[in-house]
C-alpha cells in the first residue's frame, strides 16, 4: 500500500492501518479566498496551505497586505497552517530590485510581530527562476534565508532553497549554498518539470535535490499542468496523469515530508497558468478524481465518506468568472 495514499487518508481524517508507514503531509497552494469556503476543501480536511506575497508586506500597508490578511483570516477560520513564501515587491519600479539584507531583516521582524501565528516560511519563491530578481543573485537569496533564521531561529520552519527543478538547479545551488549560515535541516523545491515533462526518477530534479541536501525536503509547489506557456494545449487528462506522478514522486523518499499541490481552482484567465483540481466554474477535473480514486482503490475511503464527497461535489460552487471582488 502506497504511503502517499495513507497520508491523504490521514488528511481526510481516516484511521490508517496499524502497520502504515506514511510520511508525507498533503498541502494546497492557493492565492484565492474562495477555497476556504469550498465544501470540498472542508471535506478533504487539508491542514497545510501556502500563499505567495511580496517580501515587504510586513512593513508596508497597501493592497498586498489587505489581500494577505484576508487570505490569512480565511486560513485561520479553516484551522489551516499557513506556509508563506516571499517574492518581489509590487511597488512601482521595484519588480527587479532586491532589498538589502538589513531592509529584508527589518521587514521580516515587522512581519513576525504583526503575524506571530505564522511559522512556516520560504524566504524567496523559486529563487533560481529567470522571472525572479534573485536569478542572478544567489548570494542575496542566501542572505534572505539567513535573515529569517536570525529573526526566528527555533520557532519557525524556514525552508532553504525553494528551487524549481530547472536546468540550472545544481549550478545555482552550488552558488547559493556557501553563503547559507549553518547547516539547513529543511529544504524546499518545486518539481513541475519532473512531474509534467515527465522525467524518470533517476534523471529527476527531485532526486538531485535530495542528493545535494540533508534533512527534510518539502515539495512546496507541484501539480499536473492543464495549460501554461510551456503546455499551450489545454489538456486535463495529461494533468491527471501528472497528478499521479506527483504522488509517486513524493512517495520515493522518506525525507520528503510535505507536498503542496498548486492550485485549488482555476482563474478566469484562459491564457494564464492553470494547474488546478477544479475548473473556473468550480466543477471538478479528472485530477480531483485521481485523488479520490487512489484512496478508494486501496480501500482507504468508506462508502459513507465517498457519499459525503459526492454530496458536497453537487452543491452550489464559486465561479471565478463571476467574481467581481
Amino acid at each position: 500500500m502506497r504511503r502517499s495514499l495513507l497520508t491523504l487518508a490521514l488528511a481526510l481524517g481516516l484511521a490508517p492501518a496499524a502497520h502504515a508507514a506514511w510520511h508525507v503531509q498533503l498541502g494546497i497552494g492557493e492565492q484565492k479566498l474562495a477555497m476556504f469556503s469550498d465544501p470540498r476543501f472542508t471535506a478533504l480536511g487539508v491542514r497545510n496551505v501556502r500563499y505567495v506575497t511580496a517580501w515587504d508586506v510586513g512593513c508596508r500597508p497597501g493592497p498586498d497586505r489587505d489581500w494577505f490578511e484576508a487570505w490569512l483570516a480565511g486560513a485561520q477560520r479553516a484551522e489551516a497552517r499557513p506556509l508563506i513564501a516571499f517574492s518581489f515587491s509590487s511597488r512601482e519600479g521595484q519588480r527587479w530590485k532586491l532589498p538589502s539584507y538589513r531592509t529584508y531583516l527589518r521587514c521580516f521582524r515587522e512581519f513576525r510581530a504583526r503575524y506571530p501565528s505564522v511559522r512556516d516560511f520560504n524566504p524567496w519563491n523559486e529563487a533560481n527562476h529567470s522571472a525572479q530578481p534573485t536569478f542572478r543573485h544567489p548570494k542575496k537569496a542566501a542572505g534572505f534565508y539567513n535573515a529569517m533564521k536570525r529573526v526566528c531561529p527555533r520557532r519557525c520552519n524556514v525552508a532553504a532553497g525553494d528551487l524549481l527543478d530547472w536546468h540550472n538547479l545544481v549550478r545555482w545551488f552550488h552558488r547559493y549554498r556557501p553563503y547559507l549560515r549553518g547547516k539547513p535541516r529543511l529544504w524546499s523545491m518545486h518539481n513541475y518539470l519532473d512531474v509534467n515533462r515527465p522525467r524518470s526518477w533517476r534523471r529527476s530534479g527531485t532526486r538531485k535535490m535530495l542528493h545535494l541536501t540533508r534533512g527534510r525536503l518539502w515539495i512546496t509547489e507541484t501539480a499536473g499542468v492543464v495549460v501554461s506557456r510551456r503546455y499551450a494545449r489545454y489538456d486535463e487528462q495529461r494533468a491527471a496523469t501528472a497528478t499521479r506522478r506527483m504522488f509517486d514522486f513524493a512517495d520515493r523518499a522518506r525525507r520528503i515530508t510535505r507536498l503542496y499541490s498548486y492550485q485549488w481552482q482555476a482563474s478566469c484567465d484562459p491564457y494564464g497558468w492553470d494547474s488546478a483540481w477544479f475548473r473556473s466554474n468550480g466543477s471538478p477535473r479528472p485530477a480531483w478524481q485521481v485523488v479520490i480514486d487512489e484512496l478508494a482503490g486501496d480501500g482507504l475511503l468508506t462508502d459513507a465518506q465517498l457519499q459525503r464527497l459526492d454530496t458536497v461535489a453537487g452543491t452550489a460552487l464559486h465561479d471565478t468568472c463571476t467574481d467581481v471582488s
